[in-house]
């Protein structure tokens, strides 16, 4: 198959750049708007108890009692709201009326109208006053957003002091913060990546085309992301995930086959056809392996049944396949009509980035020398990175998740510093069944007794099958005390019911994490098997993808460690102007353990490849690896820069969540590129010797049948 793109890209490159070009302006015209077509983040699992609950009364009442907007009325001038003026009074109707019009709402309370629910909404002080709205869809993250911003059309202008929050606002507002930090993070990558490719290609030419590459595989994303919409409801989140993923991919594979095919040049001694067809066999070969590599580690995340990972797992495996489709046919159709014009434009004189390291070939040598006290180092380093995470605390989907530049932030502090908890994290408890009001009387007690709860509403009845009241938390919805008395709530048993229900914010939380426990091992599973298959498959060895599994595991946990350091601990907060909560958001561990394995993995089949390269040549074990770390040492740092600046560019998001992201990713590729790759990597290969290369002889058949291995 290389051969003939090989063939193709020397003896039609015009022909396929064109092809390419028809690609790019239909991908530039379906996919320009294609964060119009996405929904919001997607953190829950519609199995869990809590979306069932939320489902059971959206159907029996209509809309959901624990309400998803809220809206802060003060007088504009500060002071006393009288609510006995008539002006006041007219107002507030007003406000409520332009609520229940809006879509998606089911329920308003309007504390001057409807007293008994509305009791809790009047500021003691009398400064204010809370009307809330109950939605009547249950996808709240998505549609919420949408009843937000028709809400606050129809509020529009008011005498009053009229503010809007909740967890629908709140997470609209993220959403559009996520679009404006995609815009941003770009206009501060690319011209980063820019200065970085001159810098290693030393000249202009060269430099142009792994940045045209990834401006290829962005507008590429954008398409997928259009059309992968149009079929399934897909995560906005997925968004920035895959740009940044497909900028750093194409890069990395971009600045690979050019690097090779300099090497090539000099050693052809011109652009001949012979240089351009090693090109594509081996450095086409090992940009296809990494990936479908990255792709098949992403796609394992497609089980999850949270949109926002099944959405990167999908836009992920599509991104890494599509970097590596387009590297390969892209970039040897430019090197074709270039030739030794690759060169040109050069702005300083040196070794370029393709020409090998004595340097690294020093620190490979050196490493394998004192093999055993440098594998117990880094090894020992790794892990104290990792330490962290055994105090590791987490954090989930809230108004947390608001940057204070956003109106609602205000909103919801003011609300959880002036009212009862229970305004907007009730929790929920709903008892299926024909229970009667002298058996639910006792079992309201009984919750109301249990320490965390601070206040509790009677039971009302929904329908013939379903009664419901909210319980006031003591505390935030996600600190340890109220996730205590959920599980209480949760373990009781009610007279007269067939299910006993808790939702709101602290059993979404708390259903969140035991969805992810229930499906990481799978994932995990699946990762490390196709990890192991593929890597056995480049190297006809089975102890060295076996050490990658370790190696990659020792990575994860270093990067994650980082980010706990950073975050929650404060070390790094100031420096990237982190104004989230002292946590690590649940659900991006589970994203951030695919696609550190993916990168890892990525980084693994490159150095490897030459490797094997170099010992199917006849070099000996150290000298191989020797040979080809100082093969790929430039190379792969500038892709690992090259990478990490993508990501540190997506760390200037406000989001909370998403700049942990970007943090441990980049941590991540350093991690991997400096302590794993350059000393771990040929220290542990030092200490195996031949026996890296070990396999079952029927093994070694088969490896070789498929000949997987570069060149």
């Amino acid at each position: 198959m290389l051969d003939r793109v090989a063939t193709l890209t020397w003896r039609r490159p015009k022909l396929v750049l064109a092809l390419v070009g028809a690609f790019v302006v239909i991908a530039g015209a379906f996919g320009h708007d294609v964060e119009r077509h996405l929904k919001a983040a997607g953190f829950t699992d519609s199995a869990s108890q809590s979306e069932r609950a939320t489902e059971l009364l959206r159907s029996e009442l209509g809309y959901d009692p624990s309400p998803a907007i809220v809206v802060l009325v003060r007088n504009r001038g500060g002071g006393r709201l009288d609510v006995a003026q008539p002006a006041v009074r007219r107002e507030v109707d007003r406000i409520a009326q332009a609520l229940t019009d809006t879509r998606y709402v089911g329920h308003v309370t309007n504390p001057l109208r409807d007293r008994r629910e509305g009791a809790a909404l009047l500021e003691r002080d009398g400064e204010s006053l809370v009307i809330t709205a109950g939605l009547s869809t249950q996808d709240v993250e998505s549609d919420g957003g949408e009843a937000a911003e028709e809400a606050q059309r129809r509020i529009g202008a008011s005498p009053l002091d009229v503010r809007m929050g909740g967890f629908a606002v709140s997470f609209n507002e993220v959403n559009d913060e996520t679009r404006e930090d995609l815009t941003r993070a770009e206009m501060i990558a690319f011209p980063i990546l820019t200065i970085l490719l001159l810098l290693v290609f030393r000249g202009a030419v060269a430099a142009a085309i792994p940045l045209l590459l990834g401006v290829i595989s962005v507008l590429g994303t954008f398409l997928m992301l259009r059309v992968m919409a149009g079929v399934v409801d897909t995560s906005l989140f997925a968004l920035n995930i895959a740009t940044a993923l497909s900028l750093g991919l194409a890069v990395d594979y971009g600045l690979l086959m050019v690097s090779r095919y300099r090497e090539e040049l000099e050693r052809a001694g011109g652009a001949t056809e012979e240089a351009h067809r090693r090109t594509v066999q081996t450095a086409g070969r090992t940009v296809l392996f990494s990936g479908f590599t990255v792709a098949i580690a992403l796609v394992a995340l497609v089980i999850m049944p949270q949109r926002f990972l099944y959405s990167v797992g999908a836009a992920g495996a599509a991104v890494g396949v599509l970097s590596a489709v387009m590297a390969v046919f892209v970039v040897p159709s430019m090197l074709a009509l270039l030739g030794t014009r690759i060169n040109a434009l050069a702005i300083r004189r040196g070794p370029s980035v393709s020409e090998r390291s004595s340097g690294w070939y020093r620190v490979a040598k050196a490493a394998m020398r004192h093999r055993i006290t440098v594998a117990v180092g880094c090894t020992v380093l790794l892990l104290a990175l990792a330490s962290p995470l055994l105090s590791t605390t987490l954090t989930g989907p809230s108004a947390e998740a608001v940057p204070p530049s956003q109106p609602s932030y205000a909103v919801n502090t003011y609300i959880e510093e002036n009212y009862s908890q229970g305004i907007a994290f009730a929790i929920t408890v709903t008892v299926q069944g024909n229970a009667t009001a002298a058996q639910l009387a006792p079992l309201q007690r009984r919750i109301a007794a249990i320490e965390g709860i601070d206040g509790a509403t009677p039971f009302v009845r929904a329908s013939p099958r379903a009664a419901f009241a909210n319980f006031t938390p003591a505390g935030p919805a996600l600190n340890r005390r109220s996730q205590d008395a959920v599980q209480a709530i949760r373990a009781l048993q009610a007279p007269g019911a067939s299910e006993l229900l808790v939702s709101g914010n602290t059993a979404r939380f708390i259903d969140e994490k035991e969805s992810l426990i229930d499906h990481l091992p799978v994932v995990g599973a699946i990762i490390a098997t196709t990890t192991l298959l593929l890597l056995f498959m480049l190297t006809g060895s089975i102890i060295l993808p076996i050490k990658t599994l370790i190696m990659n595991a020792l990575t994860l946990g270093a990067s994650l460690g980082v980010i706990v350091l950073a975050f929650q601990e404060g070390v790094l907060s100031d420096l990237f102007a982190y104004t989230g909560p002292a946590a690590i958001e649940v659900t991006s561990l589970a994203f951030l353990f695919a696609v550190t394995f993916a990168l890892a993995t990525d980084y693994a089949v490159l150095v490897m490849a030459r490797i094997k390269e170099q010992h199917d040549r006849g070099a000996s074990n150290e000298e191989a690896v020797a040979v080809g770390i100082s093969r790929t040492g430039r190379v792969i740092t500038a892709a690992a820069a090259a990478i990490a600046i993508v990501f540190l560019a997506f760390a200037v998001s406000k989001v909370f969540f998403m700049k942990q992201i970007a943090v441990a990713e980049a941590a991540a590729v350093i991690i991997d590129t400096t302590i794993v790759r350059a000393l771990l990597v040929p220290a542990l290969m030092g200490m195996f010797g031949e026996w890296n290369w070990w396999a079952p002889r029927p093994l070694r058949r088969l490896q070789a049948r498929f000949r997987f291995a570069e060149g």
